[in-house]
């Protein structure tokens, strides 16, 4: 599959890259203290350069965990052991716990949309860093929320919706809004509430 070959040589050339940063820190001196964050900004667009998103359904541009769930990487030896934390983040975190981490005000009439992953990743925070994550597309008038383990749809202004458990179903395959009314109008009030 040549549009296939040419993803695994585009990938391999990032992984490359990669490595060469990180051999440079560890040379410097200064790998420990170093924070590294690695992740894509979307799902991978299947049907255009060979990627492949696995179970997941759909891709780039989509509402459906193919078009937004990611790997997310992060390394800071100094403060995180290796491991997998299986809790959703964001990449609006980021930005939050570079703040938490310097301890930089942030403005009360603005506050950030992501949180400091840190205690979450040390033990101190046993919780979770979001209950519920939002996601919109104003342009295809399509919505999105993830409130626990279900995720809510919303299609053409709140004409079609879906409801899926994706600690059951990460492929999103079994629509179940008919026998979960009431977590389906949870979700929903979620979503009008926080006015996406």
């Amino acid at each position: 599959n040549p549009k296939r070959k040419t993803y695994a040589a585009m990938v391999s050339a990032v992984d490359d890259g990669v490595g060469k940063l990180l051999n440079k820190l560890d040379e410097l001196g200064i790998e420990e203290n170093t924070i590294v964050f690695f992740l894509s900004d979307n799902g991978g667009p299947e049907a255009t350069n060979g990627s492949d998103n696995g179970p997941l359904r759909e891709g780039k541009s989509s509402v459906y965990e193919g078009g937004f769930r990611v790997p997310f990487a992060m390394q800071y030896k100094a403060k995180i052991q290796k491991g997998i934390f299986n809790k959703p983040v964001s990449s609006m975190d980021i930005f939050a716990t570079m703040s938490g981490l310097t301890k930089l005000p942030v403005s009360q009439d603005k506050p950030l949309d992501g949180v400091n992953l840190i205690p979450f990743l040390t033990g101190e925070n046993n919780g979770i860093p979001h209950e519920s994550i939002y996601l919109r597309k104003f342009d295809q008038k399509q919505f999105a929320v993830r409130h626990g383990d279900h995720k809510l749809v919303t299609k053409e202004n709140g004409e079609i919706q879906e409801l899926y458990d994706l600690k059951n179903d990460t492929g999103e395959n079994n629509n179940i809004i008919a026998s979960q009314p009431e977590i389906a109008r949870k979700i929903e009030s979620l979503r009008v509430n926080n006015v996406i």
